[in-house]
């Protein structure tokens, strides 16, 4: 069975995945739950640092917009490589491989013998790459550009507005069966999981938000990598290579660094090139001086006449994209095709001051395009904000190709492009109801905290995972078990704020969820359920 979003081609389940996404699976047993789909979870779990609660939606029902789904909405991704001279020419495969694949592919490139293949969870794609004796020295550099939120959804949505990846899918190698790999598909485990080619519960940043010595911090706070518990690939080249090689990334924010690394937080490391963006006093870009450096080039110079050129797009100056208002300085820029045009010219910037590739030792960069994934959340997949900014990255992917061809040389250098997760489009288009996490933790502690209500249990709530404070269980007598086994019969007409039920009158007994687990019911899960 195949649900599809007729207009654009949305994919919520596949038919060639795992079998059960399209039925009512017992939430009692957890043994039938595809095993895959709780593969996924595992990997994306770190004793302490995840929650206790780890929930499962029920097909078609979502969490808003949000993308952190072991799901194939949400998880299936492209993967491409291209570069003459390095890459076989239309190779395609549908061997299933996941962003764990990357790093490990680059390590094969680069000859880097001392990469810990065997400590990791990717493999080298090898044969996607020309023999050996045909590449002959390394690449001098490796690109690599992340699409936030261009999963195979969104591509499928907008067919005829990414031309350029499309050509380097038949010119390169193109693997029509990637994964993120692991759930939540969030940006800091995932960026992670590329430049480490392990999952999170190997390298330890599982989300955005996480727990550490009991309290919530974020990833990567203050652009400081010191949740981060396994060196990248790049950490890895550059000390292997007394620190010669230029190893970069431009994104928007901290939680990107982890397809960077650690930059001078390792020992004898140096200060690898960090660029993200903020808005102080204007819109600029910032880094932690401390472990990264940020070039004192990059200017302001050019957001205004690419917000120019998109306000005249429609023939009239009138300050609007699409009804909605530009303004260069502010954060909302970031949203539209202007940012795309804006951070390429910055990007082109950095390609020849840092004179990445122009010796004998290979460097690394990484870039973030995130416009996708603002307006993804800010209007939805399936409005034309995304469609623009979709047709403004592959623009600007072919822009990059015709500057890495002059500054680096077409045959020197290979480029790979993937995303960090699909996006999530609007309920009412896939009849799922939208789950309100506001309101689930509101009737979980009505349920639960008697004893102290104006203390909560919830310590987070994520919707996928809720940490949960242990002082507040055993101070009202209950148990993670407990909470669990309420959130499973957990219905929609619960869940209904004011018992506004809309279209979904019909449904209200029917569960929200497919499963709820705590994490060792998860891993028993796993040892009782052998689908292959």
């Amino acid at each position: 069975m195949v649900a599809l979003l007729a207009a654009g081609g949305f994919i919520l389940f596949r038919d060639d995945g795992p079998k059960g996404q399209e039925t009512r699976i017992d939430p009692v047993d957890p043994c039938t739950v595809p095993r895959d789909v709780l593969e996924k979870v595992w990997r994306g779990y770190v004793p302490g640092r995840s929650g206790d609660v780890l929930a499962i939606e029920q097909l078609p029902n979502q969490f808003g917009t949000r993308h952190s789904t072991p799901w194939p909405y949400t998880q299936d991704i492209p993967l491409v490589f291209w570069g003459p001279g390095y890459i076989k020419k239309g190779f395609v495969s549908d061997d299933p491989v996941t962003l764990a694949d990357v790093s490990p592919t680059f390590a094969d490139l680069l000859q880097f013998d001392e990469y810990p293949v065997e400590k990791r969870d990717g493999i080298a794609l090898s044969d996607a790459l020309l023999e050996p004796e045909k590449r002959g020295t390394p690449p001098k550099l490796i690109f690599t550009v992340v699409w936030d939120g261009g999963g195979i959804n969104v591509l499928r949505q907008w067919p005829d507005d990414w031309p350029f990846l499309k050509k380097l899918m038949k010119e390169g190698a193109n693997f029509t069966d990637a994964t993120v790999g692991s759930s939540p598909s969030i940006t800091p485990a995932t960026h992670s999981t590329l430049g480490t080619g392990t999952f999170p519960d190997k390298h330890g940043l599982t989300d955005i938000k996480m727990r550490i010595k009991g309290k919530i911090v974020d990833a990567f706070a203050g652009s400081n990598p010191s949740h981060f518990k396994l060196p990248t690939l790049g950490d890895l080249w550059d000390l292997a290579n007394d620190n010669v090689p230029v190893v970069g990334m431009m994104a928007r924010d901290s939680w990107h660094l982890g397809m960077l690394g650690h930059g001078a937080f390792l020992e004898d490391a140096d200060k690898d090139v960090a660029v993200m963006d903020q808005l102080s006093k204007g819109l600029d870009f910032r880094t932690n001086p401390e472990f990264y450096r940020l070039p004192n080039y990059l200017s302001q110079d050019g957001l205004q006449e690419a917000a120019d050129a998109l306000d005249q797009k429609d023939g009239e100056a009138d300050g609007q994209w699409l009804g909605n208002q530009i303004i260069p300085l502010d954060g909302r820029i970031r949203y539209s095709p202007a940012w795309n045009v804006y951070q390429m010219e910055q990007l082109e910037l950095l390609i020849e001051n840092e004179e990445l590739g122009v010796d004998d030792v290979p460097d690394l960069f990484y870039v973030n395009y995130k416009s996708t994934d603002l307006a993804g959340h800010e209007w939805n997949m399936l409005e034309a904000e995304v469609r623009q900014d979709l047709a403004a990255q592959d623009l600007a992917l072919k822009q990059l190709v015709k500057v890495l061809n002059r500054e680096v040389g077409r045959n020197n250098y290979v480029l790979s492009l993937t995303a960090d997760h699909g996006m999530t489009p609007l309920p009412e288009s896939t009849g799922g109801w939208s789950i309100d996490q506001s309101e689930l933790a509101k009737d979980l502690e009505a349920r639960f905290d008697k004893e102290t209500p104006d203390v909560p249990i919830v310590m987070s709530n994520r919707g996928y995972q809720y940490m949960l404070s242990k002082k507040e269980l055993k101070r009202n007598g209950i148990t993670v078990e407990d909470v669990v086994e309420w959130m499973k019969s957990y219905s929609i007409g619960d869940n209904a704020k004011n018992d506004d039920l809309g279209d979904f009158a019909d449904k209200a007994d029917e569960r929200i969820f497919l499963t709820v687990l705590t994490p060792r019911q998860l891993e028993a899960s796993l040892s009782c359920n052998d689908e292959s």
